[in-house]
């Protein structure tokens, strides 16, 4: 499996936050290092408060001072120190690799130093780099040429210093900050490397350094260490910064939750006396979360893993035994044999359950020993931890890999985020140094298929997307400390939710021939000529670009002034441009020359939002024609829907029971369920499954009730995809199925009669 990877435009903003504070600057390509700023701290101080207002965060007074410039290096001009703020899970890595392709292309930079607290997250980004390299190779042109410092492999260094390129090192903060003989050799004279300090070869290159999870490099002598790489700038990416600086991007988790960019949460304590009993008993959760999600998302090609976090190897692998099973792995092995024991409905999952043996569905993941050999309870800095789970991670999400089930010490909370993880178990005891919000993260990055598509179609995403914890505290404290740290998310209590059956009428006639007449397969075919949309386009843009210029203050003692000034950033237009509509470059190429002089002059103003607005423009042009050319052919066959187990939901908060609906109660929308209740008109109503999709140009579309009248039903676009266009193609879907006993509507169907009291809800 290859995982891939595409234009998101919340990351799209996180790179723009930071490539915009240096608006203005010229590009400058050197092989020699990264040439100065070029700005002053006025200009620079009025460019970061340009991108903290528009994104509604606080302006800053003045320029953050961050890491000190060392005294043997008195390099001329600011040293901005940046803070983006991502929540853990919405891909902070690839956000700084796409950062640092940027800032290459559009200001010449190339010399940059990733810098990580520990080996676990280091070898994370290196693997990141690796799988992304073709999707940057396709999007810029060039890849990042990465390598690991190695204090016993320098010859990296000279590629460092003199390669074409962007050059990007990956380096361990106790690599250069520990007392240790291979960590000093970065700072002494060395033979092998022509009698020259490591460090000042780096230092000489004026890296830009980014520094992934700065709140664990705080400390005074981290910062001293640093300090000789002599950066030209910082940029610091954390979901929980500790120190602040000058703060240009936020996604915090609360707007992560909202926007459906990571997983929701449900949680279920395990109280009790600690001790065998009550770690069996989280076992057995855990195992139970994880069955009852595989169960569901089998069929959709998902797979299905689940970490368990313990504080001693040992409870893992006992070396003394001869089958060599701690006492978690031995309770593990019975439970999960007495679980899968009982008979499963589906033949297809019952067989892949058949066929992996419950001493292959686990495996332990910590560091080793390089002289034994043997696993042990390690810490972050040895440097020979890891390398399975993080080299291994696309083997770990194919079906074809039987390891569903990965044991860990709690080192592996920071570096391993495995999207496919859906529930964590917490087998250790809590101390208070390890942070809900590390555990939970390496669960929340939504997960993707056999395909290594992300499953992220806003209308499912959470019903797919759900992380299961299984901690040794009540929910209720779990809770409490989670949202103490992440504010106040949406969270769930896992032993309180219900898997909801269907009732007597999911299986009236009148609903079963409602499915058959909604379910009919179609295909579509799109067709117009390139010319149109060009034309249409350029119309489009002469009419509605608008790009403000840059504007910038200058003040003093006696006086304020305001200037306006051209920028010139220099980009590459046509493939900004292409990128963000999915268009070739000859397509913008044309579209581009052919609109008028002073609509492209547009482009002197701020290049940067040029490229967004036009591609904003040409996307809505190219949506509008695709749903006027779409056409739809029924085909005899139906798709199957409602296959898969009903709904979970708190009963505690079911609200009243509901008697038309095909489920006693409404897992979403009960308000829309208790209105449709209320209408005499209606015979059954039901919430289509996320299975039920109709294909568009534009993406599958998720409509969202069937609602059964007598003699007719009604699909309503409540309650699912909001996406005007694709609502469009949905209509054109329907007309296809030529059946007038099927309508659909936006809202809720009309209703032939209404009584005075109800008539608000037709």
């Amino acid at each position: 499996m290859r995982l891939q990877f595409k234009v998101q435009e919340f990351q799209t903003e996180a790179v723009a936050a930071v490539v915009d504070c240096f608006a203005g600057r010229s590009s400058s390509h050197s092989r020699a290092g990264n040439a100065a700023i070029g700005l002053d701290a006025g200009r620079l101080l009025e460019n970061i408060r340009a991108v903290q207002r528009r994104a509604g965060l606080p302006l800053s007074t003045c320029l953050a001072a961050g890491i000190p410039r060392p005294d043997a290096v008195p390099s001329p001009g600011v040293v901005p120190n940046l803070d983006v703020e991502m929540e853990t899970g919405t891909g902070k890595t690839y956000v700084y690799i796409k950062t640092i392709m940027e800032l290459n292309r559009r200001y010449g930079w190339s010399r940059f130093i990733v810098v990580v607290p520990g080996v676990a997250i280091r070898e994370g980004v290196r693997k990141t780099f690796e799988i992304t390299a073709e999707h940057f190779q396709q999007a810029y042109g060039t890849r990042p040429r990465h390598f690991t410092y190695d204090s016993s492999a320098l010859h990296e260094l000279e590629r460092f210093r003199s390669g074409a390129g962007v050059q990007v090192m990956i380096i361990n903060l106790q690599a250069f900050n520990t007392a240790g003989r291979d960590n000093r050799r970065i700072y002494e004279e060395l033979d092998g490397f022509s009698s020259q300090r490591p460090i000042d070869v780096i230092s000489a290159s004026r890296p830009i350094v980014v520094i992934d999870e700065p709140q664990r490099i705080g400390s005074a002598r981290s910062l001293e260490s640093l300090s000789r790489f002599d950066p030209l700038m910082v940029l610091r990416y954390s979901a929980t910064h500790r120190v602040r600086h000058d703060l240009v991007h936020r996604l915090d988790a609360l707007d992560a939750y909202r926007k459906k960019l990571v997983k929701r949460i449900a949680v279920v304590g395990v109280e009790g006396d600690a001790g065998p009993a009550k770690r069996r008993l989280q076992i057995r959760e855990v195992i139970r979360a994880h069955l009852d999600r595989e169960r569901e998302l089998f069929a959709r090609g998902v797979k299905v893993l689940s970490l368990l976090f313990i504080d001693q190897v040992a409870r893992y692998r006992d070396y003394s035994r001869p089958d060599q099973l701690g006492e978690y792995a031995r309770m593990f092995v019975e439970e999960y044999r007495a679980m899968t024991a009982v008979a499963e409905p589906d033949e297809s999952y019952r067989r892949y359950l058949a066929a992996i043996p419950a001493e292959r569905t686990h495996q332990g993941y910590f560091a080793v020993d390089r002289r034994s050999g043997r696993l042990i309870d390690g810490s972050a800095s040895d440097v020979d931890a890891y390398d399975l789970i993080l080299r291994d991670r696309e083997r770990l999400l194919s079906l074809d890999e039987p390891v569903r089930f990965v044991f860990s010490h709690s080192a592996l909370r920071e570096g391993w985020d495995n999207p496919n993880v859906f529930v964590i178990g917490m087998l250790k005891r809590g101390d208070g140094t390890v942070s809900r919000r590390q555990e939970i993260g390496r669960g929340l990055r939504l997960a993707v298929d056999q395909h290594g598509e992300r499953v992220d179609d806003p209308a499912v995403v959470h019903e797919i997307n759900e992380l299961t914890v299984v901690t040794d505290e009540s929910y209720a404290a779990f809770v409490a400390g989670l949202q103490r740290e992440r504010g106040a998310d949406v969270v769930v209590d896992g032993r309180r939710t219900r898997r909801l059956p269907r009732n007597d009428n999911f299986r009236r006639p009148e609903f079963q021939e409602a499915l058959d007449r909604i379910t009919r397969r179609a295909v579509y075919r799109v067709a117009f000529a390139s010319g149109e949309l060009i034309e249409r386009c350029v119309v489009a843009l002469d009419e509605g670009l608008v790009v403000a210029p840059l504007r910038y203050t200058v003040r003093s003692v006696s006086e304020t002034s305001r200037h306006t000034l051209d920028s010139d950033v220099a980009l590459d237009l046509l493939g900004e441009v292409a990128e963000q509509t999915r268009l070739t470059r000859r397509t913008i190429g044309a579209i581009l020359t052919g609109v008028r002089p002073r609509t492209f002059a547009l482009y002197r103003n701020d290049p940067s939002r040029f490229v967004r607005r036009s591609a904003e423009i040409i996307c809505r042009v190219k949506a509008e024609l695709l749903v006027e050319h779409v056409r739809y052919e029924t085909l005899p066959s139906r798709n199957r829907i409602f296959t898969g187990p009903g709904p979970r939901i708190d009963l505690d908060r079911a609200g009243p029971r509901l008697a038309k609906h095909i489920y006693d109660h409404a897992a979403t929308d009960p308000a829309f369920a208790q209105a449709l209740e209320a209408r005499h008109d209606v015979l059954i109503h039901a919430k289509l499954p996320s299975e039920f999709v109709i294909p568009t140009p534009l993406g599958d579309y998720h409509p969202g009730w069937l609602v059964v009248l007598d003699g007719r039903c009604v699909v309503t676009a409540h309650g699912g995809d909001d996406d005007p266009a694709r609502i469009a193609c949905a209509r054109r879907w329907f007309e296809a199925l030529n059946d007038p006993g099927v309508t659909f509507s936006v809202a809720a169907p009309p209703a032939a009669f209404r009584p005075a009291a109800r008539s608000a809800i037709a």
